[in-house]
């Protein structure tokens, strides 16, 4: 395997360009009629996640399209802000049932837990790099901390009024938008709160995430802005050109850019980091009103179409590359497939640090540290599953497999081409298996350090290869690659 450096690939120039890039954006009807799609995260499983603030569910959809909805027990709750756990729960907060509640994946199960003030209408809920969760009050200007098991705290900002947004940021510390005030605030972990005004007044700060630069980007509702503010306070406002247009959702892009959604004129637009020049829009549905977006485990860009009662996907993808999520309860998704010669990209959603490294014992990657909003990259250009782990953090294990390649067809008698490797690590075999049809199991072929051979089948049907690569001498080993299967005629 080969480590690539760190780089941020720009795809937003060809996906912003007119007439083309209309094609890059397809939306998914909810099956609940007006359920009013509100928020949307990545989940742990390789799906993502979003609530239905009047279809009172929350909803899964897969990177293909499909969605599938768990009623919330209590009934017109408002389901609003969503996010995972560290415990890989579902968590998300109720705005009228006045509640916080917990979605267990695995068994399908909720659990709510009532909030200590009275109609607090809870909003938005993050992730904290302690594995608490925090969440922002509107109506009693409040920011909210809940335990894994429930326990609940709540404290006041100094200033007025209306928390809405909040996420956690690159330096360990809770931030958050103040919406009626102008200000973006700062939480440590004991709940103490610093304030920073917005320099332009009456701009409605609304959403907030952090970005690839460890700073934290927000959106103005009213301000035509996306704002910059650094871990120690200072603010920056980019323009946004055009009409009111009430930007509200904000998100770190595969491509190193800025991704924004803007509610009012129904656009999804991309803003470069390091400038903070917009790099284009693109239209959305007539009429979408898109609340939130969100980076998705397949390397595209997600976002909720309230009025339109859908889920929008943005093709962001690059071509020869395949993407996982690090999250602190999962990798996202667990098992990855790649294309031989293909790179891998992981981008670290944290908040904690975590890294990436080869678990085979072959020591064929490591990340290193890898901090909030971080990517990495790998190529690909050897057959084999490659289990890795978190050698910094406490994600569990998960995989990638790479097949080998074949030909789209093959003929009884003639000779066809199996490729298991671009390349060869030095000191390391590769052993490939067949398994021919009717044959119980997969049986040993080849052995040794070739990264190709021509395959003459002797017999019609479906034909099965896989590859592994392994140390001769300690006897360390990837495990065996999928199954690559060829109908020989």
């Amino acid at each position: 395997m080969l480590e690539l450096p760190k780089r941020a690939f720009r795809l937003a120039l060809v996906l912003l360009c007119a007439g083309e890039a209309q094609a890059q954006v397809t939306s998914f009807p909810c099956p609940t009629a007006q359920s009013r799609p509100y928020t949307i995260v990545a989940g742990p499983d390789g799906n993502l996640w979003f609530t239905q603030s009047n279809g009172n569910n929350i909803a899964r959809i897969t990177p293909a399209g499909v969605i599938t909805e768990f009623p919330v027990p209590t009934a017109q709750s408002g389901p609003y802000g969503i996010c995972v756990g560290g415990d890989g729960n579902i968590w998300f907060t109720e705005r009228f049932g006045n509640r916080i509640a917990r979605f267990t994946i695995a068994t399908q199960t909720f659990r709510e837990f009532d909030l200590p003030t009275p109609f607090a209408q809870p909003w938005e809920i993050a992730l904290g790099p302690n594995g608490n969760l925090w969440f922002t009050e509107e109506d009693v200007n409040q920011i909210g901390r809940i335990t894994p098991t429930g326990t609940i705290r709540e404290f006041v900002p100094p200033a007025c009024c209306f928390p809405t947004g909040i996420t956690a940021g690159s330096d360990g510390r809770m931030w958050f938008t103040l919406e009626i005030g102008d200000q973006i605030g700062r939480v440590e972990s004991n709940g103490t709160m610093t304030m920073f005004t917005i320099p332009n007044v009456q701009v409605l700060p609304w959403d907030i995430a952090p970005g690839p630069d460890g700073a934290l980007w927000f959106t103005e509702l009213a301000g035509r802005a996306v704002g910059r503010i650094s871990t120690s306070g200072q603010i920056e406002e980019h323009p946004v050109a055009g009409p009111f247009s009430g930007i509200s959702g904000v998100t770190t892009g595969p491509d190193g850019n800025l991704w924004f959604v803007e509610n009012d004129t129904d656009h999804v637009g991309a803003m470069d980091p390091s400038t903070g020049n917009v790099l284009g829009t693109l239209d959305l549905d007539p009429g979408a009103r898109a609340f939130s977006v969100t980076l998705g485990p397949d390397g595209n860009i997600w976002f909720t179409q309230g009025d339109t009662n859908s889920i929008g996907r943005l093709a962001t993808a690059a071509p020869g590359r395949a993407y996982a999520l690090a999250l602190d309860a999962a990798f996202s998704p667990e098992v990855r497939r790649v294309k031989l010669g293909q790179r891998m990209q992981w981008t670290f959603l944290g908040p904690n640090t975590h890294s990436v490294a080869d678990a085979s014992g072959l020591g064929l990657f490591d990340s290193g540290p890898r901090t909030l909003m971080a990517t990495y990259v790998l190529a690909c250009p050897v057959a084999g599953t490659f289990v890795y782990g978190d050698n910094v953090g406490a994600t569990p294990d998960a995989a990638f497999t790479v097949p080998v390649t074949l030909p789209p067809t093959a003929s009884v008698g003639v000779p066809f081409p199996v490729v298991w490797a671009l390349v060869r690590p030095p000191g390391l075999v590769f052993d490939v298996q067949v398994k021919t049809p009717g044959a119980p199991a997969f049986s040993a072929w080849q052995s040794g350090p070739s990264r190709r051979l021509d395959y003459t089948a002797l017999a019609a049907g479906p034909h099965q290869f896989r590859a592994r690569l392994r140390d001769p001498v300690g006897g360390a080993a990837t495990l065996y690659s999928a199954a690559a299967t060829i109908v020989v005629q």
